[in-house]
């Protein structure tokens, strides 16, 4: 190859080298906008809790649910639908035996079975993020 032929072919690798460094440092970034970007809203969904009665009102068939980790009462009224059951252990839990099976005795009992201090577990068939009373309960359980 001549010297001009290589200088040429130089020159050219350069030229496409420094067009697409230059095309690169030249373009701007993208930034989104608001209008462009619709961030997804975290809708919150609740459909269980946990904590400990605080009073039942057997008369008007509702019971004073205080959750666990919070400040403020919940109201949670039964239906006729509501299931309610009492979790035991089939032995002493202080004292269990070798062979133990952690299956939990479960009894189905009334609203008069309840007491204030039960810790309970409550499952709703509707979202109840955010209620003070809710009526759509699937079932409670008194926790051993």
């Amino acid at each position: 190859m001549k010297k001009n032929q290589i200088i040429i072919l130089v020159v050219v690798i350069v030229l496409i080298f420094g067009g697409i460094i230059g095309w690169n440092f030249v373009q701007k970034p993208k930034i989104p906008t608001g209008e462009e970007v619709t961030p997804e809203e975290e809708v919150e969904e609740v459909f269980s809790l946990s904590g400990v009665v605080s009073s039942i009102n057997a008369e008007n068939n509702f019971l004073m649910v205080k959750p666990a980790g919070e400040e403020k009462e919940v109201k949670v009224v039964l239906s006729d639908t509501t299931k309610l059951i009492k979790l035991e252990f089939p032995f002493d839990p202080a004292n269990p035996p070798a062979e133990a099976t952690f299956t939990p005795i479960q009894t189905e009992i009334e609203i008069s079975d309840f007491k204030a201090g039960d810790n309970v577990f409550i499952k709703a068939t509707e979202n109840i993020a955010g209620k003070t009373e809710f009526d759509d309960v699937d079932f409670i359980h008194i926790l051993p």
